[in-house]
C-alpha cells in the first residue's frame, strides 16, 4: 500500500489503542498453568493477536498441536518458549513478515546453555526439544534483549520454589519493570534491586494468579500523535495512564525538556503547535521513541542529539540505517555515529516516495512529517497492521489529507 501524505493541520480528540506490550504481557499470564485471568479492552494490533492466539492454544493445549504460531512479534518468539516449556518438551515456533530473518536462536541462547535446549536454527521456523525449566538462581546478559527476561520472570514464578535472576548488562530495564508490574497486579511477589551495572530479580515460586486486566491506552503509539500535534495543530488524546509504567510514557520527559505545550486533563493529554526547543535525550532504555524523536528533533529550533541509536539495528528493519536513509530523502541534515543520532532543524520537506522498509515505525514517522510537507509518498503502509491498524484511519479523522 502506498499513502500519500498532503500539509494538514490537525484539530479533534482520539482516543488512543491499547497497549500492545501490557497486553501481551497479560496473555503470557494468562496462558500459565491454573492462572484464573480475564483480560478486556483488547487491541487489533497483529502483535496482539499473535500473543492472544499462543495465550489460548495453551490455556486449551492439545500435546498433538505443538506449532506456535508468533506472527511477526519478537517478544512472542522470545517470551513465550519458556512458558510453553511447562507444558511440553518439544514445539516449533513459526512466524512470518521480517521475523524469520531475525536470529531468535542467539536470544534464546540461555536456555540451550543453563538448561540443555536444543534448538534447530537461528531464525524461524526453529524446533526446540529437551525443552523444561527448573528454579534457581540465573544470571543472563541483558544488553540484546529484556523480551526473555520477561518469559523467565513468568514461568520461574509458577514453579514449586523460588528462583533469582541477575540480570547484567541490563538494557530497556523498564519493560523488565512493566512486567513485574504487571505480574504483581495479578498476585506475584517479585521485587527487583538494581546491583552495580546489574539488576537482581528475585521470584517467589507456587504464583497463582489472578486478576482482571484492563489494558491501559499504548505509549508507544501515542508518542506519533504527540509528534504530530506539537508539530501540526491540536490534538486531544484519551485513554493515557499518566502513571502508567510503559516505558514510552518518557517522551513527557522530552516535551519538558523542549518547552513543548500540553496539558493533562484526567487521563487525557492535549498538546498543540509549539516552538520546540532543542533537547538531548537517552534513548537507550526507550528504543521505540527514537522515531518520534526524530520528528520533534527536526522541527525544533536547533541541532538535537538522540543516544542510544544502536538499539535499532535488531528491529523489524535495521531502523537506525531505515531513519537516517529516509529522513536525508527529505532533505534533513542528519548524522550518526552509530549510537547518536544528530539532526539539524529541517525548513523545507521535499516531496518524494519513500519507503517504509516494512517497519511500523518508520511508516508512522514518515506520514506525520508528511503533514508538513506538500505531498510525499510511502511505501508499504500495510506494515502498521504490526502495532496500530487503525493509525491512518485516525489521522484522516483528525483532519490530515491523505491520497
Amino acid at each position: 500500500m502506498i499513502a500519500t501524505i498532503h500539509k494538514s493541520k490537525l484539530h479533534g480528540e482520539i482516543t488512543i489503542c491499547p497497549s500492545k506490550s501490557y497486553e501481551q504481557r497479560a496473555w503470557a499470564i494468562a496462558s500459565l498453568p491454573d492462572s484464573e485471568i480475564s483480560i478486556s479492552n483488547c487491541g487489533k494490533s497483529a502483535d496482539a493477536i499473535a500473543s492472544r492466539r499462543i495465550a489460548r492454544k495453551l490455556m486449551s493445549f492439545d500435546p498433538n498441536d505443538k506449532i506456535f504460531d508468533c506472527g511477526e512479534s519478537a517478544l512472542c518468539a522470545r517470551m513465550f518458549p519458556p512458558i510453553i516449556a511447562l507444558r511440553t518438551d518439544s514445539f516449533i515456533l513459526n512466524g512470518h513478515g521480517t521475523l524469520p530473518k531475525r536470529n531468535i536462536r542467539r536470544d534464546l541462547e540461555f536456555f540451550e546453555k543453563n538448561f540443555g535446549w536444543t534448538i534447530s536454527s537461528n531464525g524461524l521456523p526453529i524446533n526446540i526439544s529437551n525443552a523444561h525449566i527448573k528454579p534457581s538462581n540465573y544470571t543472563i546478559d541483558g544488553s540484546r534483549t529484556s523480551q526473555v527476561i520477561t518469559g523467565l520472570i513468568f514461568a520461574l514464578s509458577v514453579l514449586p520454589a523460588s528462583s533469582t535472576i541477575t540480570v547484567e548488562n541490563p538494557s530497556s530495564t523498564g519493560y523488565i519493570f512493566l512486567t513485574i508490574e504487571i505480574a504483581k497486579q495479578a498476585g506475584a511477589n517479585i521485587t527487583a534491586e538494581q546491583k552495580a551495572n546489574a539488576l537482581e530479580i528475585n521470584i517467589q515460586g507456587n504464583t497463582h494468579y489472578k486478576a482482571s486486566f484492563n489494558v491501559e491506552g499504548d505509549w508507544s503509539n501515542a508518542a506519533f500523535l504527540i509528534a504530530a500535534g506539537l508539530t501540526n495543530g491540536e490534538i486531544g488524546i484519551y485513554g493515557l495512564n499518566p502513571l502508567s509504567q510503559q516505558p514510552d510514557r518518557a517522551i513527557m520527559n522530552v516535551l519538558d525538556i523542549c518547552n513543548a505545550n500540553y496539558e493533562w486533563k484526567g487521563n487525557s493529554l492535549f498538546v498543540s503547535k509549539s516552538k520546540i526547543g532543542s533537547f538531548q535525550f537517552d534513548a537507550t532504555d526507550t528504543p521505540d521513541l527514537i522515531p518520534p524523536l526524530c520528528i520533534l528533533a527536526l522541527n525544533a529550533d536547533s541541532e538535537c542529539k538522540i543516544f542510544g541509536a544502536n538499539r535499532l539495528i535488531g528491529k523489524e528493519s535495521n531502523r537506525l540505517e531505515a531513519i537516517v536513509t529516509e529522513l536525508i530523502k527529505l532533505g534533513a541534515v542528519i548524522k550518526t555515529d552509530g549510537n547518536c543520532i544528530i539532526t539539524q532543524p529541517l525548513k523545507n520537506i521535499q516531496p518524494t516516495l519513500l519507503d517504509s522498509h516494512n517497519d511500523h515505525r518508520i511508516a508512522m514517522m514518515l506520514a506525520i512529517l508528511g503533514l508538513s510537507s506538500d505531498g510525499i509518498r510511502i511505501e508499504g503502509c500495510e506494515c502498521v497492521e504490526k502495532s496500530y491498524p487503525d493509525f491512518f484511519e485516525v489521522l484522516k479523522q483528525l483532519g490530515a489529507r491523505l491520497g
